[in-house]
């Protein structure tokens, strides 16, 4: 059945609510207590985009390299590893700029993806891995065949 619910935010809305007399009303009360799926997608835009802007600011001192990969794949990476190098800057440990610079030196864009929700300590025993396979040295040295 549908109900024209006017959400905490003001906007009104269709929704079809399912069930039994008592769920449909306990829903639509609920639903009334809520923000419009305009207002809760706008918000949650705006606290992303200041999140961003607030981890961009930590790292700022950091020379970030493209990554490689499509468009998509560049742009979801590049939030990745910005979100990822301000939790590292963020942690107190004596390795902190070392971890920085071992993660500046993965360049694509999948590899970010993919490994976006480990927790950090997995995350850079990940990246040193990445590296050693791809012959690059995780402590910034060139390699000898290069």
């Amino acid at each position: 059945m549908e109900q024209q619910i006017i959400h905490a935010c003001g906007h009104e809305q269709a929704h079809v609510i399912y069930g039994f007399d008592s769920q449909i009303a306990r829903k639509a009360r609920w639903l009334r207590s809520t923000k419009c799926r305009a207002c809760f997608v706008a918000d949650k835009k705006a606290e992303q985009v200041d999140a961003a802007a607030r981890d961009s600011a930590i790292i700022a001192h950091l020379d970030l390299t493209p990554l490689t990969g499509s468009e998509r794949q560049v742009a979801w990476a590049e939030n990745i590893r910005i979100s990822r190098m301000a939790s590292l800057a963020a942690t107190s440990h004596t390795t902190t700029e070392a971890d920085c610079n071992l993660c500046l030196r993965i360049y694509d864009a999948k590899w970010w993806i993919d490994h976006r929700d480990l927790p950090n300590e997995e995350f850079l025993v990940q990246a040193t891995s990445h590296l050693q396979i791809a012959g690059i040295p995780a402590d910034g040295q060139r390699s000898a065949a290069a």
